[in-house]
């Protein structure tokens, strides 16, 4: 649906080699959205070294400490948008599908029917189910990067995991790592299991599902093309329908 009069939101995210593509799982999470809900927006491309003067420069407050050799730390994130129509700026996933749920109330809802708890249990139990994948999901990652942010990239990572970054993905922790994400991906699928439909709250998708898809999608274009084809296999194809019923929310023309 359209709003009449409606100002494009912006939209900040991280750009990456191929123009065509996305990168980040977690600006995808808020692309699905906009999209999803029919908003007007455009992008705007941040590069990693640009994402903390951003927040300096609008007084913005880190959602997100990580840690740095034991020491708690800020962590500066996108997504970020800035509704002209009310002139504010949201930061955080989770919090920007809440202010869109909450100030277009008319557009589909991301978060429907009182889900917003359970969602937000479910985006942390998500997470905790496939952690055991992160560092070759940075290790891959880094690849698609622009030279600019792949530097920041690959410092600051070295830095919070504390491990130099030829170790974030050896041959000898790579079976480790990807029978983690495989475990992962069997828990998921049996909570999928139990919805009615194709999607975590039936036959419509919610954040839910998009927070799924933006890993599945991260796979896809950042790491290797038999690594994706074997993910596309597994929990009888449950990964590759999901992506190819939301790819039409991932809208990566504007």
């Amino acid at each position: 649906m359209s709003i009449p009069g409606l100002k494009p939101i912006i939209f900040y995210d991280i750009p990456n080699v191929v123009q065509s593509e996305p990168w980040s799982p977690n600006t995808m999470k808020t692309r699905y959205c906009l999209t999803f809900k029919g908003l007007p927006f455009q992008t705007v491309w941040l590069e990693y070294p640009e994402i903390k003067p951003f927040y300096e420069q609008h007084s913005l407050v880190p959602t997100t400490l990580g840690t740095i050799k034991g020491t708690p730390m800020p962590v500066h994130t996108l997504p970020i948008i800035m509704d002209p129509n009310t002139n504010r700026l949201i930061t955080d996933s989770f919090a920007i599908a809440q202010y869109l749920d909450e100030q277009y109330p008319d557009t589909p809802k991301v978060l429907p029917n009182n889900t917003a708890a359970l969602v937000h249990v479910f985006h942390t139990a998500f997470y905790n189910a496939v952690k055991g994948t992160i560092l070759l999901g940075c290790f891959r990652g880094a690849q698609k990067l622009n030279p600019e942010s792949k530097e920041y990239y690959i410092r600051t990572r070295e830095e919070r995991f504390g491990i130099p970054w030829e170790q974030f993905a050896t041959p000898e922790k790579r079976e480790e790592q990807w029978n983690a994400l495989r475990a992962g991906c069997d828990t998921v699928d049996g909570w999928y299991a139990a919805s009615s439909g194709q999607f975590m709250l039936g036959d419509t998708p919610c954040f839910a599902d998009f927070i799924v898809a933006g890993l599945c999608n991260w796979i896809r274009y950042c790491f290797e093309n038999e690594e994706w084809e074997e993910v596309k296999s597994w929990n009888g194809g449950r990964w590759w329908r999901l992506v190819e019923a939301t790819d039409r929310y991932l809208d990566c023309s504007k």
